[in-house]
């Protein structure tokens, strides 16, 4: 038998121990003017990131629910995150009420994850066109353990003024 779904266990417990602990920093945020500094001066703010963080759960979730139906994955916009984020907004949000939208958005998408069959078949199916072996399930939800720490690696330089 394969060692993967203990290793899927594994980053699926990474997502939540992630999603706790930027929602753990963020919520202890003392200081308000936090709120509004950028990563590295012309980077992102708190709420960017999390406006990310949202749109990016809710891109992987529909690529779960597409590929669990056997059906193609929808495409991306072709726009870089960069354009995405500054399009929404997020800057001017709320970053607690974009942190609660994330939690929402990751909640679903760990729930569809945690809800396909074990078979290698689902987890290896390619999620966008398959150019040097495809994107499959299993390499999105590593990329999403990793970038969740990214992320988190970004807000704690965002406070700390880095």
């Amino acid at each position: 038998m394969s060692e993967m779904p203990r290793y899927r266990r594994w980053q699926l417990w990474a997502l939540e121990k992630n999603m706790l602990n930027i929602e753990h920093i963020v919520t202890t945020i003392t200081d308000p003017a936090a709120f509004n500094k950028r990563d590295g001066g012309a980077g992102w703010t708190i709420s960017e990131v999390l406006g990310h963080l949202v749109d990016v759960d809710n891109a992987f979730l529909a690529r779960v629910r597409a590929l669990a139906e056997g059906e193609d994955p929808p495409p991306s916009s072709g726009r870089s995150v960069d354009e995405m984020v500054k399009e929404a907004g997020y800057a001017e949000q709320n970053a607690l009420d974009l942190l609660e939208r994330w939690k929402e958005a990751r909640i679903l998408y760990h729930q569809a994850l945690s809800s396909l069959p074990e078979d290698e078949e689902v987890w290896e199916r390619p999620a966008r066109p398959a150019e040097g072996g495809g994107f499959t399930l299993n390499d999105q939800l590593i990329l999403s353990a990793y970038h969740d720490l990214d992320h988190l690696h970004q807000i704690v330089k965002i406070i700390r003024g880095v």
